[in-house]
């Protein structure tokens, strides 16, 4: 026979599982809401507060899931990122035919179209975002991004045979440099971007998609050459 304390446990873990569900949706929401704001505006633009009413939750609530305005953006880049490097790694795995350096490059380029939110808070990583998160937030963040750089570098090393031990997870970090120094010198402020309409202005401008390409096959070029 099941006692009565027994049944009310077993009653109650349905009970537990929809709570558990709705934080998560909850949590879903504040990120999909907070993206919103971010790909309107800027960062600097973004309160929380903002965040709170789009998502009709009391402000409160929102700090209860995020304690900073760095913990809930670093929670959103990491949500865009891993979602990218899932991407990257269908593309590197579905392409048929011979892989080379310049194949690579604009693949990796390619796949960042489009990702615009994704690019602007990888240049506010190290600067901002995890300037006021817990050393647990950043660790797990790491860790996570530890795990992603082997595997996506794994594969690349595999369709890169020049590609040693270890090389492709470097490659992947030299990316980092090269979008956040892109991102920055491509999103330019209204009234510079009004300068640089003028015809003598053109070698200041930066294409974004192509001057990756062209910097990421001159890497892959320059480590095939070795």
């Amino acid at each position: 026979m099941v006692s009565n304390g027994t049944a009310k446990a077993k009653r109650a873990l349905p009970l537990r599982a929809r709570r558990d569900e709705d934080k998560e949706a909850r949590r879903r929401l504040i990120l999909q809401e907070a993206l919103g704001l971010y790909t309107a505006t800027s960062y600097a633009e973004v309160k929380m507060a903002d965040v709170a009413e789009r998502s009709r939750l009391a402000k409160g609530t929102v700090f209860l899931y995020f304690p900073t305005k760095e913990a809930l953006f670093l929670a959103l880049l990491e949500a865009l990122l891993f979602a990218w490097f899932e991407k990257l790694e269908g593309l590197l795995s579905s392409g048929a035919g011979r892989w080379t350096g310049e194949r690579v490059a604009r693949t990796v380029a390619e796949s960042l179209e489009g990702q615009e939110p994704l690019t602007r808070l990888l240049a506010l990583l190290q600067t901002v975002l995890e300037q006021n998160v817990t050393p647990a937030q950043a660790r797990g963040f790491k860790e996570r991004l530890l795990e992603a750089l082997g595997r996506t570098g794994a594969l690349l090393e595999e369709r890169l045979a020049f590609l040693g031990p270890g090389e492709g997870g470097r490659f992947l970090l030299h990316l980092h440099a090269l979008v956040t120094g892109l991102r920055q010198m491509a999103d330019v402020a209204p009234v510079t971007r009004e300068v640089l309409e003028l015809p003598h202005m053109a070698p200041l401008r930066v294409d974004f998609t192509r001057e990756l390409t062209e910097a990421l096959t001159t890497l892959l070029r320059g480590l095939e050459a070795r």
